[in-house]
């Protein structure tokens, strides 16, 4: 089964001012071309909020996974509120934007945000690109990922783009932990023909099984995502079995229903 990792819909189909097309019908037309059966549908406060999600995965079952946008910089009673509402309605889990909330990965608010999550039994899926507006972080940002997911670690955590540029060096510090996915989305299909492609391409050899991709829809498709993994040696056969495109992702989020 092929799942996408991580996808965007808004209600009005705006994505920002890019022009590309964020409505649901071209996510389904998206995901129908390319064979991909289901989705994670991440929420984005403003763009697309929990009645929305709801709305959506209900009038398509079996197509989407919806997973609660947070906004931390609306402070940690509204996060506290949304996260129990996606608890109520089902939800997989819950995306939060550090960098799009003005928030550092090192900010005290995102551990407590990460262990309410838990305390919810649903999944963390954290953005780990760090760049500006945001200042320095002052160390590796596979380092405040570490730390993260160390304090943390009552929490399933999905590292959203993998810790981008910095990818090795988080694949390394999250090695041993098993609460904890690594996520390729945009990373691959930006990163195929530079360094970072070959380090993709061993963690594909290593470190298979920890490992899923999604399309960051409206910005890529899931053809944009096979022909980044054909550009460092990878087709759809060579990754059929291993898991990353789809059922690393499902067993992560329903660990309960393993076996």
């Amino acid at each position: 089964m092929i799942v996408d990792a991580l996808a965007h819909a808004t209600e009005d189909g705006k994505w920002f001012e890019t022009g590309l097309d964020a409505s649901v019908a071209a996510l389904l037309a998206s995901m129908d071309a390319n064979g991909v059966e289901r989705a994670v549908l991440a929420g984005m406060h403003g763009h697309a909020e929990l009645d929305f999600l709801a709305r959506t995965a209900a009038k398509h079952p079996g197509r989407f996974i919806p997973v609660a946008g947070l906004d931390l910089s609306m402070g940690l009673n509204t996060a506290a509120r949304t996260i129990a509402q996606a608890e109520e309605l089902g939800f997989a889990g819950v995306k939060i934007y550090p960098r799009m909330s003005g928030v550092s990965l090192t900010d005290p608010l995102v551990e407590e945000v990460v262990d309410l999550a838990g305390e919810a039994d649903l999944a963390a899926f954290i953005c780990t690109i760090h760049r500006p507006p945001l200042p320095p972080l002052g160390r590796p940002v596979s380092d405040a990922i570490h730390q993260l997911c160390a304090v943390c670690e009552n929490t399933r955590i999905v590292l959203v783009h993998g810790g981008y540029d910095d990818l090795l060096a988080t694949s390394e510090r999250i090695r041993p932990m098993e609460h904890v996915l690594l996520d390729l989305s945009l990373t691959l299909t930006r990163f195929a023909r530079a360094s970072v492609g070959l380090d993709i391409a061993f963690l594909l050899e290593s470190f298979d099984r920890r490992i899923c991709v999604g399309t960051d829809f409206p910005e890529t498709s899931w053809g944009d995502v096979m022909r980044a993994f054909e550009r460092i040696g990878y087709s759809r056969a060579d990754l059929a079995g291993a898991g990353v495109l789809g059922e690393n992702l499902l067993r992560f989020l329903t660990p309960d229903e393993e076996g």
